[in-house]
């Protein structure tokens, strides 16, 4: 009698490399992973992230892989909220 054990039902882990665009599971808006790697005192894998926040500003923040799902590069056209900004005269 022949066993074995099929790896490719088995899931892998979510690998994460700059340049990916992710969101957290829990919510919350799109990110670029701009670094995947240890991080100094901090055991284990980590991702940091950079963001607009809604004012604009540019967030950074460090997550574990685990909270993050991946989310397409691109986004549908009728997806695309425009903010309007006055314009000075």
């Amino acid at each position: 009698m022949l066993t074995a054990t099929i790896d490719a039902l088995t899931p892998l882990p979510a690998r994460f490399t700059t340049g990916d665009v992710v969101t957290l599971k829990d919510g919350g808006p799109r990110m670029t992973v701009t670094y995947a790697g240890p991080v100094a005192l901090n055991p284990g894998e980590w991702l940091v992230c950079e963001w607009f926040d809604e004012q604009g500003e540019l967030r950074r923040e460090m997550f574990a892989p685990s909270s993050v799902r991946a989310e397409p590069r691109s986004i549908p056209a009728g997806s695309v909220r425009w903010n309007r900004m006055s314009r000075a005269a």
